[in-house]
C-alpha cells in the first residue's frame, strides 16, 4: 500500500474541491477519482485495502504450511489441512450436495413428536434452527454467563425486505425467491416442487418477519433483555417441548434463560407446533440448504453468491477460491492461525507505542469528563469510575483458545465444519458452570477491525489493524493520532454512547445517571438523529439516525479526544513542523479522512443505508468535523460555508 514519507499521499487531494465545502472529498477526491471498485468487492477503501495486504500476509504463511505435514492436532495441521479440503474442488464438486444426506433424512423421517429433538441436533451441528441461540453474559450480573435465545430464521438481510414494498426491498425479494427456487432444484426437486417450496418459505418466514423486533429498537439491550425461567419459557412460547429441547442440546440444569424477543419466540414455537408438518419440513430444509451451500459445490456457491453477492452487495465476479477457503479457515480455527501471524507480523515496539497512545487517550477523556458542563458531579463521578475501569486489548490474547480434541481432514470440507460447529457447541455449554473469562478475545489477531465490549467493559485492537493507513511506526504523529486515534476515541466513546452508557463499570445493565443527565444527553445525542437522517445515499435510499446513532455518536468522540490527545502530543513535543505545506493540525484530519477513504457499489450503499449500524465513509468523515470548532478554526470554515452548521446544530456529547 504505497505512502509518501509522513503517512499520508497528497497525490489524494482533490483541490477543486474545497476542504469548506467537502472535507472527505477534498481529501480523497483524486484516489475516489482514479480508482474503481475491484470486480470481486462491493466496496473499496482503507480498510478493504488493508484487510487484502492481511489476506496476503497468512496466504504467504498458508503456503509455508502447506509445505509440511505438521502432527495431528497441531495449530498448523488444523489450519492447513482444513484449508486443503476447503480448497479440494474436485473432491467438493464430486460430493455435490450428498453431505448434507443425513440432515435431509433426519427432517424428512421428523414427526411432530420428534420435533424438539430434529431442532435441537440441527441447532448442535451448526446448521438451521428458526432462532438464534447462545451462551453470553448476563447483561444485569456480569459476572455469570447465561442462555440466550433470540430471534433468527430469515433468509434475508432484516425483517423489511418482506414487509416493505419500497422499490429496493422489492427487487431483492424478488431475486430471494428465485434463489429459493434455484437451491431447491440444485438439491433435486423438481420445478413445481421448488416453486411450491419458495411459496411455503416466504410464508414462514414473513410470519416471522412480522413478529420479529425491528433493527432500531435490537440496539437496544433494555428492549431484549427479558429473564424468564424454562417454564416461564413455556409460558411465553407453549406448545413446544422446551425441557426436551435444552436436554438434547445437552444444556445443562438452568434456573433462567434471558429470551431477547419474547414476541417473537411465541410466534416461532406457534408455526412449529401448528403449521403442516410438511411446511415445516420445507422450511427447515431450506434453511439447511442456505447454511450449506457455501460449503458444497460450485452449482450451490454459484447460486447462493448470485444472490447475496450479486443482488444485496452488488459484487461482479466471485472471490477467487483461495480467499473464500481463507475466510474459514479464520472463522474456523482462527486463533490458531492467529498465533502463527502474530509471531511473523506484529512486533512489541508496535504493542508498546499502541499501549501508550491508549493510555493518553484515557487521560484526555477524563479531562473532558472532568469539564462537562451538562452533566451533574454525581453522575460525571460514575463515568469517570467506568471509565479508569475500561480494559483494553492490544494485538493478541494473553490466552489463547484452544482447539483440542477438533478433527480437522484434509479430504472433509463439510465434515470439518459441522465437527467445528459441535466443538463451539460444546465450548458454549460448558461456560455455562463456569465464572466469565475476562481474557477471552472475539476477534482473531489477523481481523483488521476493533470493538468494544458493553458487559466487559473493554476496547479491544487486533495486530492487523496496526498497520498502514491507521498506524505505522514511520508515519507522522499527526496522522497516527489522527487515524488510530479517532479508532481508539471510537471504541473509547462505545462505551458512553446511547446503548453503551447504560452499563456501569463492571459491565453490568443499570441506571447510573440521574434522569436530568440523561435527558441533557438524550437531546444532545438527538441533534445527529436528525443531521444523519438527512443524508442521502443511491436511489434516495437515505441513512437511518436511529440505527447509526451509536456509531455516530463513536466517531465523533472519537474525533475530539484523538484531537486533544494529539493537542498533548504538540505541547510535549514542542514538534510543530509544517509538512508539505501542511500544519500539523491539517495533517491531522488529513490522516483521519483518509482512514475513510471508501468507494461502494450502488447495491452495497442501499444495502448498508437500510441495515448498517455504521454510516456511509463519506458522513463518517464530514459529519463529525461539522460539529468541531478546531475544524473550523484549522480551514477558517465561515458561515455560508457547506461544512459550516450554526453552534445550536452542533453536538458536544463527550
Amino acid at each position: 500500500m504505497p505512502h509518501k514519507h509522513w503517512g499520508f499521499d497528497i497525490k489524494t487531494i482533490d483541490h477543486t474541491v474545497s476542504p469548506k465545502t467537502d472535507f472527505y472529498r477534498y481529501a480523497n477526491g483524486n484516489w475516489i477519482r482514479k480508482n474503481v471498485v475491484p470486480p470481486a468487492e462491493s466496496r473499496w477503501g482503507s480498510f478493504n485495502i488493508l484487510r487484502k495486504v492481511t489476506e496476503h500476509q497468512t496466504l504467504a504463511i498458508m503456503n509455508d504450511l502447506l509445505k509440511k505435514r505438521a502432527p495431528k492436532g497441531t495449530d498448523a495441521q488444523l489450519v492447513a489441512d482444513l484449508y486443503r479440503s476447503g480448497m479440494d474442488m474436485k473432491r467438493r464438486n464430486k460430493l455435490g450436495a450428498s453431505p448434507l444426506a443425513p440432515y435431509r433424512a433426519l427432517i424428512d423421517t421428523m414427526k411432530p413428536a420428534t420435533i424438539e429433538k430434529v431442532l435441537a441436533k440441527l441447532s448442535i451441528e451448526a446448521l438451521t434452527a428458526p432462532w438464534a441461540l447462545a451462551v453470553d453474559q448476563d447483561s444485569k450480573r456480569s459476572d455469570t454467563y447465561i442462555l440466550h435465545l433470540g430471534q433468527s430464521g430469515l433468509g434475508m438481510p432484516d425483517r423489511d425486505y418482506y414487509l416493505k414494498d419500497d422499490a429496493e426491498f422489492i427487487r431483492v425479494r424478488t431475486a430471494y425467491q428465485a434463489f429459493i427456487k434455484k437451491l431447491f432444484a440444485l438439491s433435486g426437486s423438481t420445478t413445481r416442487e421448488a416453486s411450491s417450496a419458495m411459496e411455503t418459505v416466504m410464508r414462514i418466514e414473513t410470519a416471522l418477519a412480522e413478529a420479529s423486533m425491528d433493527k432500531v429498537d435490537m440496539r437496544d439491550p433494555d428492549k431484549r433483555y427479558h429473564k424468564m425461567t424454562v417454564s416461564g419459557l413455556a409460558r411465553v412460547a407453549p406448545g413446544f417441548n422446551w425441557q426436551q429441547f435444552f436436554k438434547t442440546l445437552g444444556v445443562p440444569p438452568i434456573k433462567e434463560l434471558i429470551v431477547e424477543q419474547p414476541e417473537f419466540m411465541t410466534k416461532a414455537a406457534h408455526l412449529l407446533k401448528t403449521l403442516p408438518l410438511p411446511d415445516v419440513q420445507t422450511y427447515l430444509t431450506w434453511h439447511l440448504l442456505l447454511s450449506s451451500a457455501g460449503s458444497l459445490s460450485e452449482p450451490f456457491i454459484k447460486a447462493n453468491f448470485a444472490f447475496y453477492g450479486k443482488v444485496v452487495s452488488g459484487q461482479k465476479v466471485m472471490r477467487p477460491l483461495w480467499r473464500r477457503v481463507l475466510q474459514s479457515v479464520n472463522g474456523m480455527v482462527g486463533f490458531a492461525f492467529g498465533r502463527l501471524y502474530v509471531e511473523k507480523h506484529f512486533g512489541e515496539d508496535a504493542k508498546r507505542t499502541m499501549d501508550q497512545l491508549v493510555s493518553d487517550l484515557f487521560v484526555v477523556y477524563e479531562r473532558r469528563m472532568q469539564a462537562l458542563e451538562w452533566m451533574s458531579p454525581g453522575t460525571k463521578k460514575k463515568a469517570i469510575e467506568k471509565l479508569r475501569a475500561v480494559s483494553r486489548k492490544i494485538g493478541y490474547p494473553t490466552k489463547w483458545r484452544t482447539y483440542t480434541g477438533l478433527v480437522i481432514e484434509k479430504d472433509d470440507y463439510f465434515g470439518n465444519g459441522v465437527r467445528f460447529g459441535v466443538m463451539e457447541h460444546k465450548r458454549a455449554m460448558k461456560k455455562l458452570k463456569k465464572p466469565v473469562d475476562r481474557t477471552e478475545w472475539f476477534m482473531t489477531p489477523q481481523t483488521v477491525n476493533a470493538y468494544c465490549s458493553f458487559n466487559l467493559n473493554e476496547i479491544v485492537f487486533p495486530a492487523a489493524i496496526l498497520q498502514h493507513p491507521f498506524f505505522d511506526l514511520s508515519n507522522d504523529a499527526a496522522v497516527n493520532y489522527g487515524a488510530i486515534g479517532s479508532v481508539i476515541g471510537h471504541e473509547m466513546t462505545h462505551a458512553f454512547d446511547d446503548q453503551g452508557s447504560k452499563f456501569d463499570k463492571l459491565g453490568n445493565l443499570k441506571i447510573w445517571w440521574t434522569p436530568e443527565d440523561r435527558k441533557r444527553f438524550d437531546e444532545r445525542a438527538h441533534i445527529l438523529v436528525r443531521q444523519y437522517n438527512e443524508f442521502v445515499v443511491a436511489d434516495g435510499v437515505k441513512v437511518n439516525g436511529e440505527l447509526t446513532l451509536g456509531e455516530n455518536i463513536a466517531d465523533l468522540g472519537g474525533l475530539v479526544i484523538a484531537y486533544d490527545a494529539f493537542q498533548e502530543y504538540l505541547t510535549r513535543t514542542g514538534d510543530r513542523r509544517v509538512i508539505d505545506g501542511f500544519t500539523p493540525e491539517q495533517r491531522f484530519f488529513l490522516g483521519y479522512a483518509q482512514q475513510e477513504q471508501e468507494i461502494a457499489r450502488p447495491e452495497f450503499q442501499k444495502f448498508a443505508a437500510l441495515n448498517d449500524p455504521h454510516s456511509p465513509a463519506e458522513f463518517r468523515v464530514n459529519g463529525p468535523l461539522s460539529h468541531f470548532e478546531p475544524f473550523y478554526a484549522t480551514f477558517k470554515v465561515q458561515p455560508g460555508d457547506p461544512m459550516y452548521r450554526e453552534p445550536k446544530d452542533r453536538a458536544e456529547v463527550w
